[in-house]
């Protein structure tokens, strides 16, 4: 499974909101929405991560319990 988290430094430019609606919501921050299906939405995160301006975006591997 894929975690997805945005580190300090995001510009809420919205474009992570535009290219993943169902991963990140942009209001005065961004976040990553709760319960966000990861796998489902892989190439539309990539693409986010790719496009990030000022690559703050950052996906990592979560070890299963």
């Amino acid at each position: 499974m894929k975690k997805v988290t945005i580190e300090p430094g995001c510009i809420t430019c919205g474009l992570c909101e535009f290219v993943a609606p169902d991963v990140f919501e942009v209001t005065d921050v961004s976040r990553v929405k709760d319960g966000a299906d990861i796998e489902k939405n892989h190439d539309a995160v990539q693409e986010a991560v790719r496009s990030c301006p000022v690559q703050v975006i950052v996906c990592s591997e979560q070890k299963k319990k």
